[in-house]
């Protein structure tokens, strides 16, 4: 199928190369979390993910039993039995509110005593407020969500000990950080920052954990919940931007999440154990990293 074709397909296992590992995925029950959560599961590995509110708590469950009916189905090859089947936890933890790290290191002590192999910083708060318009709730939200709850959270899970050897880290940045527009001053600064963040990760995280890598995906402009919330207006106005500089389709397209989770649970593999300290561009060429687009 061609790329300008390409339509998401239906969730399917894939080869067990994550059997036995355990993935904590922010953000993981819209858009391009969950569509990280449904690669890594179907590859076999366990999954706490985390949502922004107790009300998603049921997009949760409904993640857990698409997987756990992929599992189960009578078709399922003889090497897959039921014990193979990917555990799935859930927390409720808002990022702009520190003590939720508290909740998910519990989480992740409780049911995931195996420790982790996989993390995904995929949650984050989007405040676009243009210059001189911004509130004091959208920069205070901004940097507490985007910096200073991931700083905590890995300060905390290298402290306790709690990744394996060979983990894979991999931080969800945005084009925005290299192709600016008015209202993205602090969402970009944020980004910037996680990107330095997992640069300077790269360098010390093996220190502890040996074999392990961490990694920046650059995200283009993706068809998700979160984009959605705009004004349609708006929406047309960044397609009319953004879908145009798309090199790997005559005349570009939209993004998916799963375009995007695949090159993420490419970084999440064994596969990916001699790329780290890199901000990796998943959006069809539309801005280069390190170039221009």
């Amino acid at each position: 199928m061609a790329s300008s074709d390409y339509r998401p397909a239906a969730p399917k296992l894939q080869e067990q190369d994550l059997k036995g590992k355990v993935a904590l995925v922010t953000g993981a029950t819209k858009g391009i979390g969950r569509a990280t959560a449904l690669e890594l599961a179907t590859r076999g590995a366990s999954i706490l993910g985390t949502y922004s509110t107790p009300e998603s708590a049921h997009n949760f469950d409904t993640l857990s039993h698409t997987i756990t009916d992929l599992y189960s189905s009578p078709s399922l090859p003889s090497h897959l039995t039921s014990s193979t089947t990917p555990k799935f936890h859930g927390v409720a933890a808002n990022i702009t509110s520190l003590p939720s790290i508290g909740e998910v290191i519990s989480a992740l002590e409780t049911h995931f005593p195996q420790k982790l192999d996989i993390l995904v910083l995929n949650a984050s708060f989007n405040a676009r407020p243009r210059l001189g318009a911004a509130s004091a709730s959208d920069i205070t939200s901004s940097l507490t969500g985007n910096l200073h709850w991931p700083i905590v959270l890995m300060e905390y899970l290298v402290r306790k000990k709690l990744f394996n050897a060979n983990a894979r880290v991999v931080v969800i940045s945005s084009d925005r950080v290299r192709d600016p527009a008015p209202g993205s001053s602090i969402f970009n600064a944020t980004k910037a920052g996680l990107e330095a963040l997992a640069r300077a990760w790269a360098v010390e995280l093996p220190i502890s954990f040996p074999g392990s890598t961490v990694n920046a995906v650059s995200v283009g402009l993706t068809d998700t919940p979160g984009l959605r919330v705009f004004p349609a207006a708006a929406v047309e106005a960044l397609k009319g931007q953004r879908v145009p500089k798309v090199k790997v389709v005559e005349g570009g397209r939209m993004g998916y999440p799963e375009d995007v989770a695949d090159v993420v649970g490419w970084l999440c593999s064994e596969k990916s154990r001699w790329q780290s300290g890199s901000v990796v561009a998943a959006n069809g060429g539309a801005e280069y990293v390190g170039g221009s687009g």
